[in-house]
């Protein structure tokens, strides 16, 4: 039996990380993964345009990976590609348009200091995230992604999405988050 493609969208600050995407983007190559992501700035678009963009390419993926640098946990659109990652809802007129809550896996960039986003720090802390080191994505990334899977499918970890979604990008000051 041949292994299933899985399916990812890739969450990360696209100012200071878009060459780790890159270079993902070219390990993925001969892997069972699809790169569902993001190709284009869509920044100009209003809110309610990036969301509905966004929901929809996550719709076919299975697993959100964050790409976890320095100043991602700052990021409010981070946040809101986690919160939709992770809230399910069923469509009745349309179970096409139903969405499953994503796994999660969180790579840790190799920079000096981690901004990890509350609401992915939350998932880790109750044991639903998967992370992994950038250093061991050639090697583990398949195998985390399909492990991110199986804990969304199989293991009782409770998913946390009850925190207040970012309505600003916040600024680090003196390693505070303002």
């Amino acid at each position: 039996m041949a292994k299933q493609t899985r399916n990812f969208f890739v969450s990360y600050h696209h100012d200071y990380d878009q060459q780790y995407v890159e270079e993902l983007r070219q390990i993925k190559r001969g892997m069972k993964v699809a790169d569902y992501s993001l190709k284009n700035d869509i920044s100009h678009y209003s809110e309610e345009q990036i969301y509905k963009v966004i929901r929809d390419k996550m719709r076919s993926c299975s697993v959100t990976i964050v790409l976890i640098g320095e100043r991602t946990g700052h990021r409010k659109w981070i946040d809101w590609e986690l919160w939709a990652s992770l809230r399910g809802y069923k469509n009745s007129k349309n179970p096409k348009r139903s969405f499953r809550p994503k796994g999660l896996l969180a790579v840790y960039l190799p920079v000096a200091n981690h901004s990890v986003p509350d609401r992915l720090q939350a998932n880790i802390d109750s044991g639903y995230a998967v992370s992994m080191r950038w250093k061991n994505v050639q090697r583990d990334l398949e195998s985390k992604i399909n492990y991110a899977i199986w804990k969304r499918d199989n293991a009782n970890h409770e998913i946390v999405n009850n925190l207040e979604r970012l309505d600003r990008n916040a600024f680090n000051f003196l390693g505070f988050k303002i």
